[in-house]
């Protein structure tokens, strides 16, 4: 049903929220901390706020914090509330049950890269953690400076574990900073973007990045079609809520720099349906529905027709 309203209409389908203002990590790269952090709703008045949203036509969550396993109630019911919930972690608190929803562990590389930038001890308490998790967890990486020459050794060492799939982003700046430490100019992104492609065709499906995905992110593919926030799909069809219930422009917050997007759900969605490209929805698929699984490993077509000349474009 969602997908459907994703291809016949033209409204908001989908809440991001921050369910709560707190967090048990500080990571490098994590934009949450460069935001504002209000008060959070009470367990009740966010409940309330949460059916509300749902009345109005959003079927789908995005559940985000901080940390949302500090409010193990609310990613409860937000699961019973929306057709479709998926809820960021970082692993520590371990994977709560989550009926008809899907539990993302965010981490950034093998133990070495991942505790540089997430805290030491993170990587094993994580780690350990999935594989006590009642459901297979789809692992989230985001890609920066940092972690950048780790993606084959992370990908082989997460396939050896009980997860369902991996999933890429790249790190997006505010407006007006550098961030030199973490940021890949968009240049020398276009390697990353390939490496990404390479590691699909060895190991299929359970790399959720798809050539359709890869063309969004290319300087040389449509990267500059969608790299503001008036085309942005997402800013149309996800509303964005702070802790308290007040909206914000983006998830990365305000003052995301556009222009230096590296969000995987705008690259997943233009992917999807700009044209119409089944991999791709096979991975949107994968993150609506818990059930639905990914196919064995096999050769995808050459990528040789996008990669172009990366170097000097």
């Amino acid at each position: 049903m969602i997908l459907a309203q994703w291809l016949l209409t033209g409204r908001p389908t989908s809440v991001a929220m921050d369910i709560t203002h707190r967090c048990n990590l500080k990571c490098l790269h994590c934009y949450w901390w460069q935001q504002e952090h209000p008060p959070e709703l009470g367990d009740e008045q966010m409940i309330t706020f949460l059916k509300k949203l749902r009345a109005g036509g959003l079927r789908a969550a995005i559940l985000y914090g901080g940390e949302p396993t500090l409010r193990p109630k609310i990613c409860r019911a937000a699961a019973g509330i929306f057709d479709a919930t998926l809820a960021f972690t970082n692993g520590i608190n371990g994977f709560p049950e989550l009926e008809n929803g899907q539990w993302i562990l965010s981490l950034d590389g093998p133990e070495r890269e991942n505790d540089r930038i997430r805290g030491v001890g993170v990587y094993r308490e994580a780690t350990k953690n999935l594989k006590a998790a009642s459901s297979p967890p789809i692992v989230h990486m985001t890609i920066n400076r940092l972690n950048q020459n780790s993606l084959a050794q992370f990908t082989e060492e997460m396939l050896t574990l009980p997860v369902k799939g991996l999933g890429f982003s790249f790190v997006t700046p505010n407006q007006g900073v550098a961030d030199e430490n973490l940021f890949i100019p968009l240049r020398e992104r276009n390697r990353v973007v390939m490496e990404l492609l390479s590691l699909r065709k060895k190991y299929g499906e359970k790399v959720g990045f798809t050539q359709a995905m890869a063309q969004q992110l290319l300087t040389h593919g449509t990267f500059n079609q969608w790299n503001r926030s008036s085309a942005c799909p997402v800013t149309r069809r996800v509303r964005c809520y702070r802790s308290d219930g007040r909206p914000k422009a983006c998830t990365y917050g305000d003052q995301a720099d556009c222009s230096r997007c590296g969000c995987a759900a705008v690259v997943a969605y233009r992917g999807a349906f700009n044209p119409l490209d089944y991999r791709t929805l096979r991975v949107i698929l994968g993150l609506l529905s818990p059930a639905y699984g990914a196919k064995q490993p096999y050769d995808e077509k050459s990528i040789a027709n996008i990669s172009g000349k990366i170097n000097g474009r």
